[in-house]
């Protein structure tokens, strides 16, 4: 034979190989998928397109799915080779190295076994897209991953968020698949996704079957034995070759007159012959040969090296000679990266099918038993599950796949975890019968399937005793929770069977306070911690639950008591830091900064949980807490400068399908724009914001808040009055709506132009929304106006609200600007507005504050008062010494005032005329209030 079976040319694929080729080295990003029947030369033509691809310089990555490959199992082998760890360091790739690390086993991973808002599945893509764009740098990669209807449904569903986030990108994912099998779960929704195209490989046509044929055997074939193959094999490619390659070799036909003719009579079942053939290959071999072939097709598809000796009950040295006589038998074959797979998977079916049941039963339970360790983990827990499956052991099939289940969901791949879980509980007996059903109750809250866990759960319910019992309830609890069913969760807590266990009680906590009974919940609550904070784990104690009793206290204080609500949590942070319970102190921290948006804070727990999140690969709650960070940063550096991060933040929310998030960041951005004086992009941003928002309340009112802004900073006072009106209207209307300082916005604005209606400063003081600080240092403010008028001194009112507002520079800065627009007996509340305006305009020139910045520039000509010249205020100034109005040039004639410079010497160096330095270091001296030369120079920043 001049080609062995598997190595012979492509023949009639032109059409299917040009369609491949492009779609990997031209146009934009996506998946293609090449579906074929069994047989039908899928590999092959993937491999020919994979050589074409590398020759044109694309960077090529390859994969393959086995059955019980484990999750991401293709997409791991795929990445591994080209995901260098050092690739980590990019900074397109850093938020996402925990997540990556849980497929790629030489990355580190944030040691936490992350708790997602969202499909981790969707996080994982977002990670994988990110990698590969960066992989391919500026040229393409083409990721190749073979046998996909063995994959699993998480790696298809990964598969299905690229098709749409490489769209535009220089990657292309080329997949096969069986076309003639039902396919698994998840390849359907694939196949229909948008950006998903399939090449369709239908069987040979008898002129290219022939030539196919006679490229194996080397040589022209007779009318016979053309018409014979070609009729036999049905335009199956691997059913061409090995059929011509059987005949030659058993001497069906030989050479006569330069033609293979029949020297006898020709088989006739191709499917059968096929059996044959390989049922004589493997009887061909020595019997220690046969068993450790054998033991081969038991382990799986993709022949695990390691595994193998000891399960066949031999030394490697044995176990290796077998598999290479078993190469040279072409019942294996080597691949171009040396490892030895199947010649083809039907190959595998027919060693296997070549034992009988009893046999198979004696292999399976022996090389179970050799297999069987505590440290097994990954795909070798679900080969040696099935191995005691067959072997006889159905319930400790079922204990391992319980633990492969679980590695599963750590690794963000709860549907593979479903699918384990679903052969453990058709396995498990009555030892492992309710742990197994806890977690699949579990797993499918996770995936949003609240009634298919309480189908699940529930009728094992009464039967379970003991911890079992409780932890089954629990586990059918909090499904219950997050599908906000509090009745149906009260209901199974009702039945555990321990009610004084610690998660019991924190969780009716939980379920306590969602249902408004705030003091039934503070009382399980603290019963919760009583019970579970002071013991180790190892002793009995519960920290997950004492956490979340924690957690109930401080939300259940945060607007009464805010000082014990923050105690209660910074406790929660603490005990899960002790105990190494990264999520729990995540969501502590979390809490910690929400007091920090309504306090005077600066969001340094919000910043230490978002990185402990990013380092757990739990993007979405890192997201979560950049938009509260990005809270913080409206007050501190002005809605410009934190509009540009939301919009980052929105993209990101927007890519991992968390819409309300989205949603929220979407409307920092509006407030953004209109500060940055991009009022026309307003409208549409909060139009999607609305749109994104399950209750858009905060949207509408943050859309009559931007037409407040606007108006005021436009100099229209009166328009911007009702606009604040309606904000707050649609607030009052919104039981439980977020604290926003726009309450205190308008209580001010309205207080300041008219001092004697007290209405809006008293609902402001009666109003649960004074745990916002910002609220309350502009009822301080309000109130000093009211003293003004009254004809008292305002100075300890403003002294209290600026002790309050000084923490939040913009608002500060915007609520001064406020009281400029009321007068009290012909004056300010706040004396001589000039200071306030250089101070205002020296900060907001440093922050992008352009329309503050010529609001400031406008009053200052409305007084006659000379108005800095703008290329001046965004020189780099520090903060302190441009609050007080010190301009750019000040600031280099300061520098050199700190050198020891006399101002002959500042001239020169500066280009400037003596008089004008004097009238510099005059201005100086005035602004910053140094009483000398000598003094003036400690004003000068280290």
């Amino acid at each position: 034979m001049q080609a062995g079976p598997g190595s012979a040319p492509l023949v009639g694929r032109d059409d299917e190989l040009g369609a491949l080729v492009a779609a990997a080295l031209s146009g934009g990003g996506g998946v293609t998928l090449l579906a074929g029947e069994a047989g039908s030369g899928k590999t092959r033509l993937l491999d020919e397109v994979a050589d074409r691809a590398a020759r044109a310089g694309a960077r090529v990555l390859r994969g393959h799915a086995v059955p019980g490959g484990g999750a991401f199992r293709p997409l791991a082998e795929a990445l591994a080779p080209a995901a260098d760890p050092a690739l980590a360091r990019d900074e397109r790739v850093a938020a996402f190295r925990p997540v990556l690390a849980r497929i790629l086993p030489a990355w580190t991973a944030g040691g936490v076994d992350a708790v997602h808002l969202v499909d981790p599945v969707l996080v994982l893509g977002e990670a994988v897209g990110e990698l590969l764009g960066v992989i391919a740098g500026d040229g393409r990669a083409v990721v190749v991953l073979d046998d996909l209807h063995w994959a699993d449904r998480d790696t298809l569903a990964v598969l299905e968020y690229l098709a749409g986030r490489l769209e535009g990108a220089r990657v292309r994912v080329l997949g096969s698949m069986r076309s003639d099998e039902h396919p698994p779960a998840g390849l359907a929704p694939l196949r229909r996704a948008a950006g998903v195209g399939t090449v369709d490989l239908g069987r040979l046509a008898g002129d290219d079957a022939a030539r196919l044929a006679e490229a194996v055997v080397g040589g022209a074939l007779s009318v016979e034995v053309r018409e014979h193959v070609v009729g036999a094999a049905e335009g199956l490619p691997l059913l061409v070759e090995e059929l011509a390659a059987r005949l030659a070799e058993s001497g069906a036909i030989i050479r006569r007159d330069g033609r293979w003719a029949a020297s006898g009579p020709l088989p006739t079942e191709v499917p059968e012959a096929f059996a044959e053939t390989v049922a004589e290959r493997v009887v061909a071999l020595d019997p220690a040969d046969r068993d450790v072939v054998r033991v081969a097709a038991l382990l799986g598809r993709d022949l695990p090296w390691d595994l193998l000796p000891t399960a066949a009950g031999t030394d490697a040295a044995a176990a290796a000679g077998a598999l290479r006589r078993a190469v040279e038998a072409r019942l294996l074959v080597a691949g171009p990266d040396g490892v030895l797979r199947w010649r083809h998977a039907l190959t595998q079916d027919a060693v296997l099918a070549g034992l009988t049941g009893p046999e198979r039963a004696v292999l399976a339970a022996r090389a179970a038993g050799s297999l069987d360790r505590t440290d097994l983990a990954g795909p070798a827990l679900a080969r040696v599950a099935e191995l005691h499956a067959r072997g006889g052991d159905p319930d400790r099939a079922a204990a391992l796949l319980l633990r492969h289940a679980r590695e599963h969901r750590a690794a963000g791949a709860p549907a593979a975890a479903l699918g384990v879980l679903e052969q453990a509980t058709a396995l498990a007996g009555a030892t492992h019968r309710v742990p197994v059903a806890v977690e699949r109750v579990e797993v499918l809250s996770l995936l949003a399937r609240p009634d298919a866990a309480l189908a699940v759960g529930a009728p094992l319910l009464g039967a379970a005793a003991g911890a079992s019992r409780t932890a089954l309830a629990v586990a059918l609890a909090r499904g219950c929770v997050a599908a906000d069913r509090l009745d149906e969760a009260r209901a199974f807590l009702d039945r555990a069977g321990d009610p004084d266990d610690p998660g019991v009680l924190a969780l009716s906590a939980h379920v306590a306070l969602g249902s408004g009974d705030v003091g039934e919940a503070l009382r399980l609550a603290g019963a919760a911690v009583d019970t579970a904070v002071d013991t180790t784990v190892e002793a009995g104690g519960h920290p997950e639950a004492a956490c979340e009793a924690l957690e109930v206290v401080g939300r259940v204080h945060r607007r009464t008591d805010p000082e014990r609500s923050a105690a209660a949590f910074r406790r929660a942070a603490d005990l899960a830091e002790r105990h190494g319970l990264t999520d729990w102190r995540i969501r502590a921290l979390a809490e910690l900064g929400v007091a920090d948006i309504f306090g005077t804070g600066d969001g340094e727990p919000l910043r230490r949980g978002a990185e402990l999140a990013r380092e757990a690969g739990m993007l979405a709650t890192a997201a979560m807490l950049e938009v509260q960070l990005i809270a913080v940063a409206n007050g501190r550096q002005g809605p410009v400068a934190s509009g540009v991060d939301a919009e980052r933040v929105a993209q990101r929310a927007g890519r991992l399908g968390l819409r309300g998030l989205q949603g929220h960041a979407l409307a920092f951005v509006a407030r953004g724009r209109v500060f940055a004086g991009r009022i026309e992009e307003v409208d549409a941003l909060l139009d999607e914001a609305a749109a994104l928002s399950a209750n858009p309340v905060h949207v509408e009112s943050a859309r009559a808040l931007a037409r407040a802004h606007d108006r005021w900073l436009a100099g229209d006072v009166a328009a911007a009055l009702p606009a604040y009106d309606t904000a707050i209207d649609v607030l009052r209307r919104a039981e439980g709506s977020n604290p926003t300082p726009s309450w205190g916005e308008r209580a001010l604005l309205r207080t300041a132009l008219a001092p004697e209606d007290d209405g809006p400063r008293e609902e402001l003081r009666r109003s649960d929304v004074l745990v916002q600080s910002l609220n309350r240092g502009a009822l301080h403010w309000c109130d000093a106006v009211a003293a003004a008028a009254r004809g008292d001194d305002p100075a300890p009112e403003l002294a209290a609200g600026d002790e309050l507002l000084r923490h939040r520079p913009f608002f500060r800065h915007l609520l001064r600007g406020y009281l400029l627009e009321g007068t009290v007996l012909g004056d300010t509340v706040l004396g001589d507005p000039l200071p306030v305006l250089h101070e205002a305009l020296a900060w907001a020139a440093g922050t992008g504050e352009v329309r503050l910045a010529e609001w400031c520039r406008e009053r200052l000509r409305q007084l006659g008062a000379p108005v800095p010249r703008p290329q001046r205020d965004h020189t780099g100034v520090p903060p302190e010494l441009r609050a007080v109005g010190v301009t750019g040039r000040e600031m280099e004639v300061l520098r050199l005032v700190g050198e020891g410079l006399a101002n002959p010497e500042i001239a020169a160096r500066l280009h400037l005329s003596r008089r004008t330095v004097e009238t510099h270091v005059g201005n100086l001296l005035a602004k910053t209030g140094a009483p000398s030369r000598g003094a003036l120079r400690s004003r000068v920043p280290s």
